[in-house]
Parts: structure tokens; sequence; C-alpha cells
């Protein structure tokens, strides 16, 4: 089956596309240039097949590629249960080097919709990972499937004990933050009163807010009246 799926890979790779995403995402892994819905469709195709729990189990990362097909599998594979889609899918976040891989492949599986209480309890050690990606997963995997009536001040909390100070971290807190001032402004707001993060998070929050049309004009005014100086 992987040489089968390389050679899908190679069929679907587009050379203006590579030079595109060679300037957009920074990565280590070499670029092949396919495009998302045509990844999308592969993984769908795959996920069905008899033999996907044998490439599951012997999985290759050896491009951008890969690793997102990999993740788009997993995600889509019928009556997998949570204990095997964390067995396949706990090591591939180790292997998450940008922001596509992340913000991708943790909105994307079903199951994360279905269970966020349990993934988020197996994801906690995320929280504090050295990694900035992995640290990254877990405040994306709140801001996409915890941002609701039921999960709002735990993910608020979880957010503000993210420790900061790594770029695409950061950015990732900050942009759940706006989605929490939109969704659950009386929430968010006292942490972003208090100045519970640092400055950059803090008015990178407040500027993707403010450029939200959810959002009052009079809202804005006040957040902008709230930047640090």
């Amino acid at each position: 089956m992987h040489t089968r799926i390389n050679h899908c890979l190679e069929a679907l790779a587009e050379s203006d596309y590579k030079a595109f995403n060679q300037k957009l995402i920074p990565t280590t892994y070499e670029i092949l240039g396919i495009r998302m819905p045509a990844l999308k469709k592969l993984a769908k195709e795959l996920a069905s097949d008899p033999d996907i729990g044998s490439y599951l189990q012997n999985a290759e990362y050896t491009t951008y590629e890969h690793i997102l097909l990999y993740g788009l599998i997993v995600g889509q594979v019928k009556d997998l249960s949570l204990e095997m889609f964390f067995r396949y899918f706990d090591p591939l976040i180790l292997r998450f080097d940008n922001w596509v891989h992340v913000d991708c492949l943790i909105s994307f599986p079903k199951l994360f919709k279905k269970h966020p209480d349990e993934v988020l309890m197996h994801f906690l050690p995320l929280k504090t990972h050295e990694g900035e990606f992995t640290k990254r997963t877990f405040v994306i995997f709140l801001m996409d499937h915890c941002m609701d009536k039921a999960h709002i001040d735990t993910t608020l909390k979880h957010l503000s004990e993210v420790p900061q100070g790594q770029y695409y971290v950061d950015m990732g807190i900050a942009w759940a933050l706006s989605v929490g001032l939109i969704k659950f402004y009386d929430s968010t707001l006292p942490y972003l009163e208090q100045q519970v993060f640092t400055k950059f998070v803090h008015n990178k929050a407040i500027q993707k807010a403010r450029e939200s049309y959810r959002i009052p004009p009079e809202t804005k005014e006040y957040l902008k009246s709230m930047k640090m100086k």
C-alpha cells in the first residue's frame, strides 16, 4: 500500500503549487505541492480500504503531505475507538512542525467533536509540552472543540495556563481568545481586563477580535482602548 500511496501522491503533485507552499509554509519536510481538496479526497478513498490498518501501523512520514494524508485518514476510518485513534494519532502530533499540520488535522476528526471531554483529558500533557507545535495542538483543540457553553470557563483557564513565548503558540492563544470574545464576550473579557496574557497575545487577540464583523463598533472601540502600550 505504501507504494500505491506514493504513486498517488506523485500523480497529484503540482510544481506551481509546490513553489507557492514553499514560500508560505515553514517546514523541514519536503513539500510535493498537493492541494488540500485532493488530499482529502484521497484520504477518504483510502480510509475504507481493507488494508488501511496495516498502513496506519507502519506509517511513512517522508513529506509534508504524508503527515497530512495520514492524519486525514485516521480521522475518517469508520468504527475506530478512541484508544486506537490515539495510538495512531499521538505519534503523529510529535512530528508536526508547522501551523498547517496542526490547524488542519486538529479541526478534522469527528471523534473530537463526539468526545471532547475524553480528548481534552488525553491531550492535557500537551499544554506544557516543550514543543511549539504540540502546545499549539492543545490550543487549537480547545478553540475548535471546546469553545462552547459547556466548556468555555475551562477552556479559558487552560488557555491562561499554556506557557507563552513561542510565536505559533502565542498566535494560537490570541486566535482562540478572539473567538472567545466573539462567542462568549462576558466570560472572555475579564482575562483581558486583568491582563492575564503577555502583551503580544493580549494585543493580538484584541486585533483579531476587532477584525470580526460579529463584534459591534462600540465594543471594538472599548477593546481598542484596552490595548497594552
